[in-house]
């Protein structure tokens, strides 16, 4: 069964999210980052090159109208109304209000993060309700009681 593992309350989604990533991609998994719009691929995309001084995170923005790319560990931007069929398991950060337990294939774990936005919050309580409801191992991490 997979593992969604909710970040609630940070207060800088897009730090938050590039160090994440690199956490993530460092471990040797690959990583599917999906975003509400193009807009927001477009800010990620710039972000996951210049997050630090010495350093990025090599990265592509993917349609999944295209094949997936091969290369592994592999870190994608992408965003869609309609969720991919994934070729091989990644690790999907969810940025978007979408519903990764009504994907065609069930990533083995989706990392939900919320920001401290009511809309936001408000949204993934509702995800929250809808995968435990679905049966899904549900993890949480508030981010007010981390340093």
């Amino acid at each position: 069964m997979a593992t969604i593992t909710f970040y609630t309350h940070i207060t800088d989604p897009v730090s938050f999210t590039c160090r994440l990533t690199q956490k993530v991609y460092k471990s040797g998994a690959s990583v599917l980052i999906w975003l509400e719009d193009e807009s927001c691929v477009n800010q990620f995309d710039h972000a996951l090159w210049s997050f630090q001084a010495t350093s990025f995170i090599p990265h592509e923005i993917w349609s999944p109208q295209q094949p997936q790319p091969v290369t592994e560990p592999l870190v994608l931007l992408a965003y869609g109304s309609d969720l991919p069929t994934m070729l091989k398991d990644y690790v999907v950060i969810n940025l978007a209000n979408v519903y990764w337990c009504d994907a065609p294939h069930i990533p083995e774990r989706v990392l939900e993060l919320v920001s401290t936005d009511l809309d936001d919050i408000a949204a993934a309580r509702q995800r929250f309700r809808t995968y435990r409801n679905a049966g899904f191992v549900i993890e949480h991490h508030d981010m007010r009681t981390q340093k």
